[in-house]
C-alpha cells in the first residue's frame, strides 16, 4: 500500500502566508529565512519585512531586548539582508544601538522606542551618535520615556532631551511622546515638556501627556503652524496664566483629542472657548470630568455653546460627567443610589445620559455618545 506524507512546502503561497501571518514579522524571518528558496522568498515579502518589532513583552507596557542569539541572527545576518525593505522599527535601548548599526535602513520613516530613559536618548541626539542619521530621517517617531523627577539636574537633563529632538529630528511629521514616571518629588510637575523651547513646522500629527492646560495653550499657540491632529491628555485642568481670548483662531486643525486626569472646574471658562477657536475641525473627542456647575452637561448645552461654531464637524464622540457640587473625589467614584437612564435620538445607539442622585442631595451625570468605548481605542 502506498503512503504519502504531507509536506509543510506542498501548501500553496497563499495559504503559507496566512499561516505565517498568525506569527510576528520577526519570529517569520528569524525562522525561515534563508530556509530554502520558496520559504527565503515568501520570508521577504513586503508583509514580512516593512515593519519589524524587535522586543520581547515583559508586561502590558514594558519591553525588554529579544534573547541574544536572536539579536545576533538578525544583527549579522536577516537585517543586512532585507535593510533596505524595512519601513517601521520597534527597539528598546539596550539593543537599540546594536540594531541600528547593523546596516543602512534607507527606507525606515517610522521608529519606536520603548523605555528609555532621558540621559540615553540625548546620547542617542548627540552630534557624535553613530545613529544620529536615523533620527535626521524619520518622519515618525513614538517614545516610551522614563523619567526621574527627583532633582533640578534630572529636569533639566528632560528639557535638554525634548529640546534636542526637535533641533534634530526636523523632518517629523507625527510625534507621539508617552511618559512613564517612576518616581518625583511631589514640588514638581509629574509632565515637564518642555513646551516653551518645543516648536516644529512640519509636525503634523502630535500625541502627548502634559500638566496643565497652560501646556496645552502653548502647543496651540503656533509653534506647531502645520499641525493638524493634536491628541492631549492634560493632568488637570485649573484657571490658566495664559489669556485665551488673545490667541488667534486654529484654522489647520481638523481632529482634537482631549481627556483629564482630574476633575476640572474650568469648563465653561477655559474649554468652551478654546473649542470655539476650532472652526475648522472635523473629529472631536472630549473626555472630561466637569464639577463645580450648576447644571448638567447636556446635548442642548453641546450644540449651543460648542457644536454651532463647528460647521466642518463630522464625528464626534465623547464621554463627560458633571457633578453639580463640590465634593471630595470619592463621590466621582461612589456606586448609585437612584439611577435613571435615557437613551436619545428615539431609541437609536447614539447617545446616553445616566443622571444619579446621592443621598446627600449630590447629582451626577453621566453624558457620553453610545459607540464611544469602542471608538475610544481608535484614537487613544
Amino acid at each position: 500500500m502506498n503512503s504519502s506524507t504531507a509536506n509543510l512546502l506542498d501548501l500553496p503561497d497563499e495559504m503559507l502566508i496566512k499561516i505565517f501571518n498568525k506569527l510576528s514579522n520577526a519570529d517569520v524571518l528569524n525562522a525561515i529565512l534563508g530556509a530554502n528558496r520558496q520559504l527565503d522568498r515568501l520570508a521577504r515579502d513586503a508583509n514580512f519585512t516593512q515593519s519589524l518589532d524587535l522586543t520581547a513583552e515583559v508586561s502590558y507596557n514594558e519591553r525588554c531586548s529579544i534573547s541574544n542569539d536572536v539579536l545576533d541572527r538578525f544583527c549579522s545576518y536577516i537585517l543586512p539582508q532585507i535593510h533596505d525593505k524595512i519601513n517601521s522599527l520597534l527597539v528598546e535601548p539596550s539593543s537599540m544601538q546594536r540594531i541600528l548599526c547593523a546596516c543602512a535602513f534607507p527606507s525606515l520613516h517610522q521608529l519606536t522606542l520603548s523605555s528609555i530613559e532621558s540621559k540615553d536618548f540625548i546620547e542617542y541626539l548627540s552630534d557624535n551618535s553613530s545613529v544620529l542619521h536615523i533620527f535626521k530621517q524619520i518622519t515618525h517617531l513614538n517614545i516610551s520615556t522614563i523619567e526621574y523627577y527627583n532633582d533640578k539636574s534630572q529636569m533639566n537633563l528632560n528639557t535638554n532631551m525634548y529640546t534636542r529632538l526637535f533641533s534634530v529630528c526636523q523632518r517629523l511629521t507625527h510625534l507621539t511622546i508617552k511618559g512613564k514616571h517612576l518616581r518625583y518629588c511631589s514640588l514638581v510637575p509629574a509632565y515637564a515638556l518642555p513646551l516653551t523651547m518645543c516648536s516644529s513646522s512640519t509636525i503634523v500629527k502630535l500625541d502627548v501627556n502634559v500638566r496643565t492646560i497652560d501646556d496645552c495653550l502653548r502647543l496651540l499657540d503656533g509653534r506647531f503652524n502645520q499641525m493638524k491632529i493634536l491628541n492631549v491628555k492634560i493632568d488637570s485642568i485649573d484657571t490658566p496664566l495664559l489669556n485665551i481670548d488673545s490667541q488667534y483662531i486654529l484654522p489647520n486643525l481638523t481632529t482634537f483629542f482631549l481627556s483629564t486626569s482630574n476633575p476640572t472646574k474650568q469648563y465653561d471658562n477655559v474649554i468652551v472657548p478654546l473649542l470655539r477657536r476650532m472652526t475648522n475641525l472635523k473629529t472631536l473627542v472630549l473626555v472630561l470630568m466637569v464639577e463645580n456647575r450648576p447644571n448638567f452637561i447636556d446635548g442642548a448645552h453641546l450644540h449651543q455653546e460648542v457644536l454651532i461654531h463647528m460647521p466642518r464637524l463630522k464625528i464626534f464622540l465623547f464621554n463627560i460627567t458633571t457633578i453639580d457640587d463640590v465634593v471630595e473625589i470619592n463621590y466621582w467614584l461612589k456606586e448609585d443610589d437612584i439611577e435613571e437612564t435615557m437613551v436619545f435620538n428615539d431609541g437609536l445607539p447614539y447617545f446616553q445620559c445616566r443622571i444619579d442622585i446621592f443621598k446627600n442631595g449630590i447629582g451626577r451625570c453621566r453624558f457620553c455618545s453610545m459607540p464611544f468605548m469602542k471608538s475610544f481605542r481608535l484614537y487613544y
